[in-house]
C-alpha cells in the first residue's frame, strides 16, 4: 500500500489530498501541519478580525472530512529536514515520517522589515495565520489607532481588517503607489480612493525611522519624514517568503521557491511541491515574478500533484503568474504582466481611466500580442482575457464584443457577465460553455461552487 505524506494543511494539500483519495481509495495519505489547526479559509482573516465572519465560518472542511476521508491529520508538527536518500522526514519532535510519494505545501511566512526599536514586544502586528488574527482581535479591545507599513495585498488586508474594527489606520507606503509589483500609478488611484472614503490615512514615499515603544507596549512611530504618528498597534508586513528552510542540505532545487515542472514535481522523482512554495518556469517573460503566490493556484497546483503522485500524468497549465483579490469592496485580477518595468510594450487602456468611475482595465501589448493585464473594481471579462494571454492570442484577433465591454464605457450588455462569490463576494464570471453541475472554483476564498440553472439565467 502506498504512502503519500503531504507536508503542509493549506489548500495545495488539502485539494492534493482529496484528488489522491479520488484515485487510490487503499493508499495511505498523511498530512503534517505546523499550525493546530485543520484547514481554513486564509482569505478570510481580516474579516475574521473585524467581526464580520464568526470562527466557525473559517473552518474549509466539516469536523469528519479527514476521518471520511481516511486521511491522517498531525497537527502542530513542525519539519527540520527530510532525507530524499531515505524517503524519510524527520519532524522537529524528534519523530521521522517514511514516504513512498512526497508533496511540500508547506506555504509561506511574512518576513516583516525590522526597524529601531521594532524588536521589542509590543503591539507589533501581522496577519498571517488564525493565531495572527486572534493576536490582533485582543490587541484591538485596547486600542484606538493603528499604522501598517509595506506595499502588496497582505498589507492592504490588514489594513482593512483594521479599519473594520473601527481603528484610525494611517497606511505608510514606501513607493508611489500600492501594490506596484501589479498596479500603476492610476490603478492604485482607483484604489486608494476607496481607502480614503472608509477613512484610512495614506502616506506616499515615507517609511518608518523609529518604533516608539514604552513599558513593552507599541506608542506610535517615527516617520522618515520627521513626523510622530500615535498608534497602539503596528502592523509591519513585507512579501510573503516560502518556507523551505528544512529543505537545506536535501537535494532538492531552489530558487526563489522550489523548482517544478509542469507536473509539479521537483528535480527528485517522488518529491512534488505546489502552492506557495513552488516555482514554475514561466515562457511569458523574465519580467513576470518568479514566485506569485495566491489561493486558486495553489488549489490548482495541489490538484494536479496528487493526481500525479497517484499515478497519473497530468500537467499544470495555467498562466504561472495570476493574482486575484478584494480589497475594500473592490474587485483586483492581475494576469502576466500588468505592469512592465521595460520598454517595448503598448498598454490599451480605452476610456480609462475616468474621473467619474471606480473601475480600471488594461491590456499589455508585446509585438500585437496580449501578454498581461489588470482589472480593477471590476473583473467580469478577466476569465476570457485569462485564456487570451494563455493561449498567446494577437491583439487584432481578440473578440471584438469583448474589447468593447472593457473599454468602451457606453457600449450596452453583452454576453460576458458574472456573480458574486457568497462567501468573499468576488464578481465571478461564468464561461460561456457552462452548464448547471458544473463547478467554479472561487480565486479569493477558494470555495467551490456549483453553476445553477439560475446563474446561467442571469446571464
Amino acid at each position: 500500500m502506498a504512502e503519500h505524506v503531504i507536508i503542509g494543511n493549506g489548500v495545495a494539500g488539502i485539494k492534493a489530498a482529496e484528488t489522491i483519495r479520488k484515485y487510490d481509495s487503499d493508499c495511505k495519505v498523511i498530512m503534517l501541519g505546523e499550525e493546530n489547526y485543520p484547514f481554513y479559509y486564509r482569505p478570510q482573516l481580516p474579516r475574521f478580525v473585524s467581526g464580520m465572519v464568526d470562527e466557525d465560518k473559517l473552518w474549509g472542511k466539516k469536523k469528519d472530512f479527514y476521518e471520511k476521508n481516511n486521511i491522517v491529520l498531525h497537527l502542530g508538527k513542525k519539519v527540520e529536514k527530510i532525507i530524499p536518500d531515505k524517503n524519510e522526514i524527520m519532524l522537529m519532535d524528534g519523530t521521522t515520517v517514511n514516504y513512498d510519494s512526497l508533496l511540500i505545501a508547506s506555504g509561506g511566512s511574512i518576513k516583516g522589515k525590522k526597524y529601531p526599536g521594532s524588536d521589542l514586544d509590543g503591539g507589533i502586528v501581522e496577519l498571517k495565520t488564525i493565531d495572527d488574527a486572534k493576536n490582533i482581535k485582543e490587541r484591538i479591545k485596547s486600542a484606538k489607532s493603528a499604522v501598517v507599513i509595506g506595499e502588496d495585498f497582505l498589507t492592504l488586508s490588514l489594513a482593512e481588517a483594521l479599519n473594520d474594527s473601527g481603528l484610525e489606520v494611517t497606511y505608510l507606503i514606501q513607493g508611489d503607489r500600492l501594490w506596484p509589483d501589479v498596479m500603476d500609478k492610476d490603478a492604485s488611484n482607483v484604489l486608494e480612493i476607496k481607502l480614503r472614503e472608509k477613512g484610512i490615512k495614506i502616506q506616499h514615499n515615507t517609511d518608518i525611522k523609529e518604533v516608539v515603544i514604552k513599558n513593552k507596549a507599541v506608542q506610535g512611530i517615527i516617520t522618515t519624514n520627521g513626523k510622530f504618528i500615535n498608534c497602539q498597534i503596528l502592523g509591519i508586513v513585507d512579501k510573503l517568503q516560502p518556507n523551505m528552510d528544512f529543505l537545506n542540505g536535501s537535494g532538492v532545487t531552489t530558487d526563489n521557491g522550489i523548482l517544478v515542472d509542469a507536473k509539479m514535481r521537483t528535480n527528485i522523482n517522488n518529491v512534488y511541491a505546489a502552492g506557495d512554495v513552488a516555482q514554475l518556469s514561466t515562457t511569458l517573460h523574465d519580467e513576470v515574478p518568479k514566485i506569485n503566490i495566491r489561493w486558486l493556484k495553489a488549489w490548482k497546483q495541489g490538484q494536479v500533484a496528487g493526481s500525479n503522485m497517484a499515478g497519473n500524468e497530468e500537467e499544470y497549465d495555467d498562466i504561472s503568474c495570476i493574482s486575484s483579490t478584494q480589497i475594500c469592496g473592490v474587485d483586483l485580477t492581475s494576469i502576466g504582466i500588468s505592469n512592465p518595468l521595460n520598454e517595448g510594450y503598448k498598454i490599451i487602456r480605452g476610456d480609462y481611466p475616468h474621473p467619474d468611475i471606480d473601475v480600471y482595465k488594461k491590456l499589455v501589448l508585446k509585438n500585437d500580442t496580449v501578454v498581461g493585464a489588470l482589472f480593477v473594481g471590476n473583473v467580469l471579462e478577466a476569465g476570457e482575457i485569462t485564456k487570451v494571454i494563455k493561449n498567446k492570442t494577437k491583439y487584432s484577433e481578440i473578440d471584438e464584443i469583448l474589447l468593447k465591454q472593457m473599454f468602451d464605457l457606453n457600449y450596452p450588455v453583452s454576453p460576458f457577465h458574472g456573480f458574486l462569490c457568497p462567501v468573499c463576494k468576488l464578481e465571478l464570471s461564468i464561461p460561456p460553455d457552462a452548464k448547471a453541475g458544473d463547478k467554479i472554483t472561487c480565486p479569493a476564498c477558494g470555495i467551490e461552487l456549483n453553476v445553477t440553472e439560475r446563474m446561467l439565467n442571469l446571464n
